[in-house]
């Protein structure tokens, strides 16, 4: 049986307890929700000292900060490792496999997201907002050039990307139910995802 994180011989030491705290911060902050997680059980799922907690965050907001910059990390990760699988920089393609990534390979991380989604507190508000520019941010880059749709589609159009992504990573435990499977199995996200990507660039209604 595998050793729960708290029990000495699996202890990280000083350099790792940073990387612990953050994961186990995660993990119960998705569990349980941020008010009902107290910094004293987050250390000890950690398996290190409450001292090195407040030693490296001060607080548990400080610790949640720290908990939403590593999950949205994930954005400049994704995109490397979409760009090392050969996909060209700055097409609809990369930023869709990005996407697929970002909330498809990580269990955790999609239901940290959702969590704090659902709890609707005004951290919600900053994740969506932070969430919203990053999607403004690639939605700009492409659409440079000619062509580009008018400014009142570009306004809504990384909403409507979020939705498309976010969608699923809301309702995935009901989703999984009426699928009768994971839909964030590798070839159900890789078909999800290049649905989208038509979709976005040929709309649901337009010609084929």
């Amino acid at each position: 049986m595998p050793q729960r994180p708290s029990e000495p011989s699996s202890r990280p030491n000083r350099g790792e307890a940073r990387e612990a705290l953050i994961a186990a911060g995660r993990r119960l902050f998705a569990e349980r929700g941020y008010k009902a997680t107290t910094t004293r059980e987050i250390a000890t799922e950690a398996g290190v000292s409450h001292a090195l907690l407040r030693y490296h965050f001060s607080s548990k907001e400080g610790l949640r900060d720290a908990v939403d910059e590593n999950v949205l990390g994930g954005f400049e990760r994704a995109f490397a490792s979409a760009r090392d699988e050969g996909l060209e920089s700055g097409t609809l393609a990369e930023a869709g496999r990005a996407a697929a990534l970002m909330f498809g390979a990580d269990e955790e991380r999609r239901r940290y997201i959702r969590r704090v989604l659902v709890d609707g507190d005004e951290r919600a508000a900053a994740l969506l907002g932070r969430l919203v520019e990053g999607a403004r941010r690639e939605v700009d880059r492409l659409l440079a050039g000619p062509g580009a749709p008018p400014a009142e589609d570009r306004r809504w159009a990384p909403y409507q990307v979020l939705f498309l992504i976010l969608g699923p990573l809301l309702l995935e435990p009901a989703l999984e139910a009426v699928m009768g499977g994971d839909p964030f199995a590798p070839e159900t996200l890789a078909e999800r995802s290049a649905a989208n990507q038509r979709l976005l660039r040929r709309g649901l209604f337009g010609p084929r």
